[in-house]
């Protein structure tokens, strides 16, 4: 899930790069995508392989706002003869794009109302010496993580980081802080279908291959996985910056503060929003296949669910307003400040992926991959698009990351024979975990905005939180996707 991401802070070198990579795809991206169409015939999947390479670019380098770049996709289908314009911008009405917007009006409601910064120094309280500390900030990171973006539970964990990292007055325990919380952060959000958006992206490509993954069952994948990496993260920040369980280390002082209306109402509508999320897979174990099951998915899928949860907030009065009309949870001016750009990414996305397979494009896509990567068995294609996702995902926004890497994954699974399941979820997965790098995500850029973390702890601790990553998403695909028949 996202939020408008804030101004990163970066070096002067680093602001040189980011000049010459928007201006190389600025300049770029047009010549690459005609230079790639007239390498062909003239057939529709050719016109489209030139359209998507240009669109490529333009979401790598950012040269575009990547929303922007989405909008002109779509369009240019039109103007290159790919489909009708009801059919492009039908792509920015699917289903999924509404369950970003309930998510994003109550992860925008929680965040206004301070539940996360609540959860982040109730743990503090708990948790003794540096160690303990550590692993009480990025634990709180990780869980608001799993229900809202994850810039916003690093924006509401971080200055609590801060407070901590002041009065210990060590620069090395402050890196490790606010690594743990960036880091954590970005870990959580793989845990369900709403924590980031590459989540969504990849549960939405795969309902377009003939597989359908629901709120437990994603969770019955994504949580694992994550909570492996949380343990590895800890161990790995304990070892890099020699944190110990005893001594020092004391708990953030704080006073503590009533419950306020509009947390009870947040946190009522999340309660709400979870329960009926997860009930579809209780009902499926319970009952499989019975009327009740199948009239709850059919009237109450994650997107309505959302959108209802999210309503609640709108309703829910907190307090006298003006004109004698009480105030309530979310306003509509409050709830348009969520992140539109990310949902109109998602759109473009889906039109693309869709005509990819419609021209015919994407099985060209998988005879050229299988014959230039010599990758044919489920676990070797799965184990390839998870590592180019991650390192995609270094220089690239995820949400872009996984929109490019998810039609790729499927036409190479296709070509191959092999389920989709797996590789679609390493390519998902794998575009979360851009660690090495300030511009990699938004957690990354606030900790480093920070000033407790240098580039180089940054890249070295990056490194190996990548090439672990890999292996526990890869390990953890090929123990958890049988168990649930995705192999």
């Amino acid at each position: 899930m996202a939020v408008a991401e804030p101004a990163e802070e970066i070096s002067a070198g680093e602001a040189r790069f980011e000049r010459w990579r928007r201006a190389a795809g600025r300049w770029g991206a047009l010549p690459l995508g005609v230079l790639v169409w007239l390498l062909g015939d003239d057939a529709p999947a050719q016109r489209l392989a030139g359209l998507m390479t240009c669109v490529a670019v333009l979401w790598i380098t950012e040269a575009l706002p990547v929303a922007v770049t989405a909008l002109l996709a779509a369009s240019a289908t039109v103007v290159l003869g790919l489909t009708t314009p009801k059919e492009a911008f039908a792509s920015f009405g699917h289903p999924l794009l509404f369950l970003f917007v309930g998510s994003f009006f109550l992860a925008e409601a929680m965040n206004l109302h301070g539940l996360g910064e609540r959860l982040a120094r109730a743990l503090t309280r708990l948790a003794r010496g540096r160690l303990g500390l550590m692993m009480a900030l990025s634990g709180a990171a990780f869980v608001i993580s799993v229900w809202i973006s994850n810039t916003a539970a690093t924006a509401v964990t971080l200055p609590v980081a801060l407070s901590v990292a002041r009065g210990e007055g060590d620069r090395r325990f402050g890196a490790a802080l606010v690594l743990s919380i960036a880091y954590g952060a970005s870990v959580g959000g793989i845990a369900t279908p709403i924590g980031t958006p590459p989540n969504l992206i990849g549960i939405g490509a795969l309902r377009g291959a003939g597989v359908s993954l629901g709120f437990l069952e994603w969770m019955a994948i994504g949580l694992p996985i994550a909570l492996v990496m949380l343990l590895v993260l800890w161990t790995l920040l304990a070892w890099r910056f020699g944190l110990r369980l005893g001594g020092g280390g004391a708990p953030v002082a704080a006073p503590a503060r009533p419950w306020s209306r509009g947390e009870v109402a947040v946190a009522a509508a999340f309660a709400v929003a979870v329960v009926l999320w997860l009930t579809p897979g209780v009902l499926e174990v319970a009952a499989p296949g019975s009327a009740a099951t199948r009239w709850y998915k059919r009237h109450l899928p994650e997107e309505v669910v959302a959108l209802l949860a999210a309503g609640l907030l709108f309703m829910w009065p907190i307090g006298p307003g003006s004109a004698g009309e009480a105030t309530r949870a979310l306003s509509w001016a409050q709830a348009t400040r969520i992140d539109w750009g990310t949902i109109l990414l998602f759109g473009g996305g889906i039109l693309l992926g869709d005509l990819a397979g419609k021209t015919g494009l994407a099985a060209r896509w998988g005879d050229v991959l299988i014959d230039a990567t010599g990758a044919q068995s489920l676990w070797s294609i799965t184990a390839l698009v998870t590592g180019v996702s991650i390192l995609l995902s270094e220089a690239t926004n995820n949400t872009a990351t996984a929109t490019l890497m998810l039609p790729l994954t499927l036409s190479l699974a296709a070509a191959a024979g092999v389920p989709p399941g797996p590789p679609a979820l390493g390519a998902t997965l794998g575009a979360s975990f851009g660690f090495m790098l300030p511009i990699s995500t938004a957690p990354n850029a606030m900790a480093y905005g920070t000033g407790q973390v240098t580039v180089r702890q940054m890249l070295r601790t990056g490194v190996m939180f990548d090439v672990i990553g890999f292996g526990i998403i890869v390990g953890g695909l090929r123990v958890l996707c049988p168990l649930l028949g995705l192999a």
